[in-house]
This record gives structure tokens, C-alpha cells and sequence, in this order.
């Protein structure tokens, strides 16, 4: 009787390797001549990896894009927060300028997916699908809720409305201040310094 033992985990492995090869590679192609003009061959090249194991892991560059995307949302949940501030205003600040260096470092795949988002309901659809767990925001809701108990904060300000509305102001000058007028991101961090001074004069316990 044959005892060799099936070699599943190994081959899981490399499925698992070669899916994280070709998401970068997507990444990077989608980032440098955009979602249109891609192609899976060009991807598979750049993964070094054969054509077919896109269609057998994604099944279409469409769903490519999505899982792209959502991996990337999925690296920012996990990525390990700043530490923690000393007031509300240095935490939003930190916050702010993080999310902005981030963005920064995937201006080029964000423009694509903008782009996408605007032209393309399926794509808002699919994403929407996959939402859920903990928000990349977390820990700026439970940070903010620990000032506020401790008085730092008035009592009726509803903390999750606020980390939501920071979190759109974020994503506006991501894009139309850092894409659309091509503003340096020194000036954009100066321009969150701002914005986080004058919204804490709003919601500190005097």
C-alpha cells in the first residue's frame, strides 16, 4: 500500500503565491497604462506566470480589478495604525496626513479606479459585496471615544458620524486636490494641519 503523502498543502501554497503574484502585477499594470489598455497577458508577464492561471483564479480581467481593489482596501484595514496621540487634534491630524501618504503611494491605481467607479455601477456593485469586518477607520473611532470619555470631547458629538466625515475629507483632497490639481503633498498635509485645528475648536470640551 502506498503511504506517500498527498503533497495538498504545497500545492495550496503555490495557488496562494501565484494569485499574490499576479494581484501585484495587476496592480502595477492597472496603475501604469490603466484599466482599459491592460491586458492578462501583460499581467501574466509581469507575474511570470502563465496567461491561464488569471482566467483560472479571477476568470476575467473585470474580476481581476475587484479583487485588486479589495485586497488593497484589505492591506489598509491591517496595516498597523500610527501610535496613538497625545490630543484630538494630533490624532485627526495623524490620521488625515497617514491617509494621505498612503493614497500617495497609489496615485496611479487610484485614478484608474476612480475612473471606474464613476463609469462603471458593476464595479461599485462588487465592492459593495465584499464590504464588511472592521473599517480601516477603527481605531480613529476608538481613539476619539476614549477623549471623549474622558471629557476631552463634548458629549453630543456622535464620534462614528465624525471618523466618517473625516474619512470623506480625506478622500477629497486625495483626489481632487492631490490628482485633479496636482497639488504637493506637503501642501496637502499643511492643509490637513488646518482643517484638523479648526474642526477640534468645534467638538472640544471648553
Amino acid at each position: 500500500m502506498d503511504t506517500t503523502p498527498i503533497a495538498r498543502p504545497k500545492q495550496k501554497r503555490n495557488r496562494e503565491e501565484s494569485k499574490r503574484r499576479i494581484l501585484k502585477a495587476a496592480l502595477e499594470i492597472f496603475s501604469e497604462v490603466g484599466y482599459d489598455a491592460a491586458t492578462t497577458k501583460m499581467i501574466s508577464l509581469r507575474a511570470g506566470l502563465n496567461e491561464s492561471l488569471i482566467q483560472r483564479y479571477f476568470q476575467s480581467k473585470f474580476n481581476l480589478l475587484v479583487e485588486v481593489t479589495h485586497s488593497s482596501m484589505e492591506a489598509m484595514r491591517l496595516k498597523t495604525p500610527p501610535p496613538p496621540a497625545a490630543t484630538p487634534e494630533e490624532e485627526i491630524c495623524n490620521f488625515l496626513i497617514n491617509k494621505l501618504e498612503h493614497d500617495s503611494q497609489n496615485q496611479g491605481f487610484l485614478k484608474i479606479l476612480f475612473s471606474r467607479l464613476l463609469i462603471d455601477p458593476e464595479v461599485r456593485t462588487e465592492l459593495k459585496k465584499r464590504q464588511g469586518g472592521v473599517p480601516p477607520n477603527f481605531f480613529l473611532i476608538d481613539r476619539l471615544a476614549a477623549f471623549q470619555k474622558t471629557g476631552q470631547i463634548k458629549r453630543d458629538i456622535d464620534i462614528e458620524s465624525l471618523v466618517q466625515s473625516l474619512l470623506a475629507q480625506s478622500i477629497s483632497v486625495g483626489l481632487f486636490e492631490r490628482i485633479f490639481f496636482e497639488k504637493d503633498i506637503e501642501t496637502c498635509k499643511e492643509q490637513f494641519r488646518q482643517f484638523a485645528r479648526n474642526i477640534t475648536k468645534g467638538i472640544l470640551q471648553q
